[in-house]
């Protein structure tokens, strides 16, 4: 990473600089003070840190990561300093909201009402490259994408509000996606979709779902780690750094509940009766060599302990490409009582030897909101998303130029 830094900084003539953020607030301070701009892509925990410091020293701020609650609460001492915090100008988030704003300012135009939103989006391997029981891989730290199944969701559908627990029962709301049927896609909901009726302005919707798209099989498969208690923040005293180092089939026994020292078939059976008797998610552990003599990478828990092996497991080779999949469907009603069904849909590729198409999806909108605030594109103050026109507007426009294309579809039922 450091000799990255190094090859990035003599490249672009910039001067790199490491520290903890977290321990040295007062050199953060300092170095903010003497930017026009600071543009935040460190983990989405950290941003109010560098957000405060943008406050205290009146400096603009962009981001690709989710406005949280916590840089929401400096939402009023961002507006008293008089500076620009911009969040969610990534991907997901990011480039949906922009085309899901666009979609409905255009609607409201014409005085029509929308009735329906469904947007799902997701980074996979391109499809040459998805042969693993996940059908996955990691470009960063997987803890984010393994604790997403343990998390709740709510959704509106046909003006019910329907929640879904996380955990086991998860693989519940997992649904097959109809479009693009060569890809052979799952989705399910993500976080709480409900939110988007007030942020979005679109209280007139009966169906209202944000989701997460992957490869079939893959949700299974990770339903299969949340059954053998391999998705949990538990430490266990073998992960202190001066015990014996663990091997997973001793860290799996443990969890099933049978002797350390037992047989691999022994252990092979107490984990397929764990799962229920699945075998499919009983190959997927045995693949990744979960049942194995191979050493449990050092952590504070099981889950980092878990995201360490997928990432040794599962990661992008030099000559392989990641890819974007996209799909938003609105239900739009027009005056005239027509009701007219709108999808848009984006999907990118990744560069081999080159840019990722996530690199690509969530860096390229990102930088141009940066670049206009430089500018003065941007006039207004306080912290916001990318929903007004004046944010999304030039930058669905430029994103273009940079290759990355939506096509739009319409039909109109009378």
């Amino acid at each position: 990473m450091k000799n990255q830094i190094e090859q990035l900084g003599k490249k672009y003539n910039i001067n790199p600089v490491s520290m903890d953020i977290c321990k040295q607030e007062e050199k953060l301070g300092f170095l903010v003070a003497k930017q026009d701009l600071v543009i935040s892509l460190l983990p989405y925990v950290l941003h109010p840190l560098v957000a405060k410091a943008c406050i205290t020293n009146k400096v603009n701020m962009v981001t690709a990561s989710y406005i949280t609650p916590a840089l929401k609460e400096l939402e009023k001492s961002v507006e008293d300093a008089g500076i620009t915090i911009i969040g969610e100008l990534g991907l997901d988030p990011g480039l949906d909201h922009m085309l899901a704003m666009e979609t409905i300012d255009k609607a409201k135009e014409v005085g029509a009402t929308i009735e329906s939103y469904i947007s799902y989006c997701g980074g996979l391997p391109a499809p040459e490259h998805s042969n693993n029981p996940l059908r996955y891989k990691f470009s960063w730290s997987p803890v984010g994408v393994l604790m997403n199944v343990m998390q709740s969701a709510t959704y509106l559908l046909d003006g019910k509000v329907v929640n879904v627990a996380g955990g086991i029962s998860f693989l519940d709301a997992v649904t097959s996606m109809d479009f693009f049927p060569g890809l052979n896609l799952e989705g399910y909901p993500n976080r709480d979709s409900t939110k988007y009726a007030e942020i979005y302005g679109i209280s007139s919707a009966h169906t209202l779902l944000r989701g997460t798209l992957r490869y079939k099989g893959y949700m299974k498969a990770l339903n299969g780690f949340v059954k053998l208690g391999l998705i949990n923040r538990e430490a266990l005293p073998a992960f202190r750094p001066e015990a014996n180092p663990l091997t997973w089939k001793q860290l799996l026994c443990d969890l099933v509940g049978i002797s350390p020292s037992s047989e691999h078939d022994v252990l092979k059976e107490a984990v397929l009766k764990k799962l229920g008797g699945d075998n499919t998610q009983l190959e997927a552990a045995e693949w990744l060599g979960l049942l194995g003599d191979e050493q449990v990478p050092q952590a504070e828990s099981i889950l980092d302990a878990l995201s360490k092996h997928l990432v040794m497991k599962l990661s992008y080779g030099p000559e392989e490409k990641d890819m974007i999949v996209m799909r938003d469907s609105f239900g739009i009603r027009h005056p005239s009582g027509h009701l007219e069904h709108k999808t848009i849909d984006l999907v990118a590729y990744g560069d081999i030897n080159g840019f990722s198409a996530m690199a690509k999806t969530v860096g390229l909108p990102t930088a141009m909101a940066a670049k206009m605030l430089l500018d003065g594109e941007i006039g207004a103050k306080g912290l916001m998303g990318p929903f007004s026109k004046e944010i999304y507007g030039p930058i669905l426009e430029r994103i273009k130029a940079e290759g990355i294309i939506y096509t739009t579809q319409s039909t109109i039922k009378p």
